[in-house]
């Protein structure tokens, strides 16, 4: 495990170095989506019989090509009826999370832009409201951890629009952090709308990289270009120097000219 996350991080350090990227402002490479689906407990309960609906909607900003950071908001669905659960809300419960998000696909198989599919590892930690029955007690909060997958699908006119499916685990960590009985799956589809940013794309732009060999051409060109100017200018200077003589020539002509002719 340790080498695997080892050559992952080497790979977006490699990756965010090796290369330079227009798109960097702060409202360049953000995004705004909704997402729905299920959830239902890892372990300890029926996996399907304990499956609840969820929805949400989620804010990010791609950092990199390779890193990026998202706000999400989940809502859980009140299944059970209100009978059974003993209370009026068609709210479980909220969970809000801030996800890191690295890109799986760019950081083993390199930048490409405008990417139709692409894979991200998903990593965060949330706060999670739920809401209890009135005969069991008060409503309740507990810090999560989730951990997933993203798989994006862009089309559209740029790339503007994506479609994911995202299947997550989350930990209670009030309890046994990281247990198997204290963790819901979930699994969700979502739309996603990318914004347009500073460099007029929806995605990082590659900057145009010269090698030396083109680098000296574009010198040499430069230099020559300078070498015509200057040219011309010494031109410019030689043809008013002729001017000022012809008119100097012309005004002695004036001086001894008889009066009268």
């Amino acid at each position: 495990m340790k080498k695997i996350m080892l050559s992952l991080l080497m790979g977006v350090v490699a990756l965010t170095g090796s290369a330079q990227y227009v798109g960097h402002k702060a409202f360049d490479n953000c995004y705004a989506g909704v997402q729905l689906g299920g959830t239902t407990p890892l372990k300890g309960h029926s996996f399907l019989g304990s499956e609840r609906a969820v929805m949400g909607i989620q804010l990010g900003k791609q950092f990199s090509p390779t890193i990026g950071v998202e706000l999400q908001t989940t809502l859980g669905v009140n299944t059970s009826g209100v009978e059974q659960r003993g209370t009026q809300n068609a709210i479980d419960n909220i969970h809000t999370s801030l996800l890191g998000r690295v890109s799986l696909s760019n950081v083993f198989y390199g930048y490409r832009q405008a990417r139709t599919f692409e894979m991200e590892a998903v990593y965060g930690f949330g706060l999670n409201h739920w809401y209890v029955p009135s005969y069991q007690g008060e409503d309740g909060e507990n810090f999560t951890s989730t951990a997933g997958l993203n798989f994006n699908y862009r089309f559209g006119k740029q790339k503007a629009l994506g479609l994911s499916l995202r299947p997550y685990i989350v930990w209670d960590l009030s309890a046994n952090a990281y247990h198997a009985g204290h963790a819901q799956v979930q699994l969700t589809a979502g739309l996603t709308y990318y914004f347009k940013g500073s460099n007029g794309k929806r995605y990082f732009t590659k900057s145009r990289l010269y090698d030396q060999p083109e680098e000296d051409a574009l010198n040499a060109k430069i230099n020559d270009l300078r070498t015509i100017v200057k040219n011309k200018d010494a031109e410019i200077e030689k043809k008013h120097r002729e001017v000022l003589e012809l008119q100097r020539k012309l005004n002695d002509e004036r001086r001894l000219r008889p009066a009268g002719k």
